[in-house]
């Protein structure tokens, strides 16, 4: 390193000079690119294109990699943080292919992709790229499962590549032109992207499959609007129609001990058609001299227990059991045992009554892994139903899940599959019509309750070959003085898959999710269920949405107009311009920087013409051929100092922040030295040809 006499300007090594010193990505510009990559990464998670890990991990190599970007400008380490950032991702791949195919590896190797180039980012060029991988994650999130859920990471996706994007400009001033810049940006897009939304008319599908808004087509809205109510009687044993919708009263219908199991079965159906379960009897039923006894359910190996029923309201008819029933008696009373399709009920109506029960194991215990020596279910075939109708990709999922496992561990990875998927609303959009409830509930939708998740489980298993069937009564309930009282809201429905050498064993694929106890649903829901209804009926009518988009043309117009007048009173009141940018025009430079930008243009005409910056040639690009070793000819000698006095060029004409004038100074004393320099040895080439 040299100091030049009378100059202030230290001269660097080109090779050292940081090439993207008036391109680099600012602090605020990052922080919008790491938003935009965690936004894509809850994207993929809400779809089902990631497990809810891969957000953490996310979040883990995107704090890593700033932590290394403040701690060093190396750039072999923020490339090799780089690669540990997006291989700590790629740890999600194997689970993702297994369980949604190889196309779904792409979304999350996108994701991975952008979190290493944010590790390695330096200039802006490279931050937009990686803004821009967030929205190709984002987009391909939505089109493998347009869910609801997907509106809140496209908000913050969106508002961060935007004011990224807004930020991403080099030579701009920052502070508070930047940021309204910014807002500008994020306004005016906003406004578009409602009013196309608005004004293209709706296709014939869900305008947000399964979404917050449901179906926004007419057809969808007369779908919703038609949907039969939900009724308690589907689970006493009643078909159960996988389009009703609604809630469940909250009257109370039967109690039963608080020590008792947590699910009391009413009915077992067997039969799906698409948009229907039904059923018949899994036993029959005989009279003796005290209680009547259940023949024949096959897999009823479970310890025996005796409960008694009492019921409250005195209109729920069918036999509740803990398990497979075995017998019911009701002392004092000439109790009659009715087979009423998938259920049995009870006469007189309202009386207590004691049955015995034979428990079924869950998941949860530990059951046999399904390798014992016991023979398949009786009516094998019956528990293995599935409608000619139901789509070839549920059936290739179900296998897909199954991937030769036993029936305990494809039942658990159905589980965890749906988990990941799906979400629990009784608000859930109803299938149109022709279409398979499942189909729609597991690749469309992907929103439900408690039937929608068991069906689903029941196909998925069936679809592998496991026998499994679905099962309707109770779960939950509220404890009162030692008993638990059932609601007509703690209605459920669940799964049994047949385990060889274990029997019927009990599946819950909704346990854990919201309301699944039938607690009432909060304000806050109601309200957003309202909002949904109210914003459905709204955009299912085409007179309606032009009225919004005219509204929203007139609010856009009176707004720009408010803030163009409010601009221009403060524009007024300050009596000057943005004093960095008047110092950049002509009318406004300063001395120093105009001395400098006319030492430049006399040193570049001073070079021969294959050697002077191209009109499309950057600072960068062009001082880093001028000065190369082979290439510098007599500036060889002040390449170091020459190349510092450059750098201060690109920054004055650039970088956010003026150079110094000491630095100006400097740069125009090297610069008329350089021009000194090329001048003489061209005289002194051209003595030489003449003598020559």
């Amino acid at each position: 390193m040299s100091r030049r006499s009378g100059t202030s300007v230290e001269a660097t090594s080109i090779e050292a000079a940081d090439p993207y010193a008036t391109h680099g990505a600012g602090r605020a510009v990052l922080v919008c690119a790491a938003l935009a990559v965690l936004g894509a990464a809850w994207g993929l998670v809400v779809t089902g294109g990631l497990p809810v890990g891969g957000v953490a991990t996310t979040a883990a190599g995107l704090g890593l990699a700033a932590l290394v970007r403040g701690a060093t400008s190396s750039r072999s380490a923020r490339a090799w943080t780089g690669v540990l950032a997006a291989g700590a991702g790629a740890v999600w791949l194997p689970g993702v292919v297994s369980s949604s195919g190889v196309f779904a590896l792409w979304p999350v190797l996108a994701l991975c992709l952008a979190v290493r180039q944010f590790a390695s980012a330096r200039s802006l060029r490279e931050v937009r790229l990686v803004l821009g991988l967030s929205v190709l994650v984002v987009l391909a999130a939505a089109g493998v499962s347009p869910v609801a859920a997907l509106v809140g990471p496209l908000a913050v996706v969106w508002s961060a590549v935007l004011a990224g994007f807004a930020g991403a400009v080099p030579h701009r001033v920052g502070g508070a032109a930047q940021r309204a810049r910014t807002l500008r940006a994020v306004a005016a897009a906003g406004t578009a992207g409602v009013l196309l939304f608005l004004l293209v008319p709706a296709g014939g599908g869900a305008s947000l499959a399964g979404g917050a808004l449901g179906r926004a087509t007419a057809s969808g809205a007369e779908e919703r609007a038609s949907a039969a109510p939900r009724s308690g009687a589907a689970y006493a044993g009643g078909d159960l129609d996988l389009s009703s919708r609604g809630g469940l009263p909250q009257t109370e219908l039967v109690s039963v001990p608080a020590d008792s199991p947590g699910w009391w079965r009413s009915a077992v159906l067997d039969t799906y058609d698409g948009r229907t379960w039904t059923g018949g009897p899994v036993a029959s039923w005989s009279s003796g001299s005290s209680q009547w006894s259940a023949v024949g359910e096959d897999g009823a190996t479970g310890p025996q227990r005796v409960d008694v029923v009492e019921p409250v309201s005195g209109d729920y008819p069918a036999l509740l059991s803990a398990g497979a029933p075995g017998a019911v008696s009701s002392p004092g009373v000439d109790l009659r045992v009715v087979p009423s399709g998938a259920a049995a009920w009870l006469g007189p109506v309202g009386v207590p009554y004691t049955v015995t029960s034979s428990e079924t194991p869950t998941l949860g215990s530990s059951v046999d892994s399904g390798s014992g020596a016991g023979a398949a279910p009786v009516e094998e075939e019956r528990w293995l139903q599935l409608p000619s109708s139901l789509p070839q990709r549920v059936r290739d999922l179900g296998v897909r899940l199954a991937a030769g496992r036993g029936p305990v561990a494809t039942a658990r990875a159905v589980n965890e599959h749906l988990h990941a998927t799906a979400r629990y609303s009784l608000d859930a959009p109803v299938p149109a019509a022709g279409e398979d409830a499942v189909d729609a509930f597991l690749f469309e939708d992907r929103i439900g309750f408690c039937e929608h998740f068991a069906s689903a489980e029941v196909v998925l298993l069936r679809s592998a070959g496991i026998p499994a069937r679905l099962v309707t009564g109770f779960a939950g309930g509220t404890d009162a003085g030692g008993r638990r009282v059932f609601r007509g809201a703690d209605a459920h429905a669940w799964v049994e898959v047949w385990v060889p050498g274990q029997g019927w064993t009990t599946s819950d694929p909704t346990a854990g999710a919201p309301l699944v106890a039938g607690d009432p649903p909060s304000w806050a829901a109601r309200a957003w269920s309202w909002v949904q209804r109210t914003v459905t009926e709204v955009l299912a009518s085409a007179v309606a949405r032009t009225v919004l988009a005219v509204v929203l043309v007139g609010v856009a117009v009176g707004a720009w107009v408010l803030l163009r007048a409010g601009a221009r009173r403060r524009r007024a009141r300050r009596g000057v311009a943005n004093a960095v940018v008047a110092r950049r025009r002509g009318d406004g430079m300063s001395p120093s920087v105009l001395a400098l930008l006319v030492a430049w243009e006399r040193f570049d005409a001073a070079l021969p013409p294959e050697r002077r910056r191209g009109g499309a040639e950057g600072l960068s690009t062009w001082r880093a051929r001028l000065l190369t070793p082979a290439g510098a000819g007599p500036l060889a000698a002040r390449r170091e100092e020459l190349g510092a006095a450059l750098a201060v060029v690109e920054r004055a004409c650039f970088a956010r922040r003026v150079p110094s004038r000491a630095e100006l100074e400097g740069a125009v004393a090297t610069l008329e030295r350089a021009s000194s320099t090329v001048l003489a040895a061209a005289r002194v080439a051209g003595s030489a040809g003449a003598r020559g």
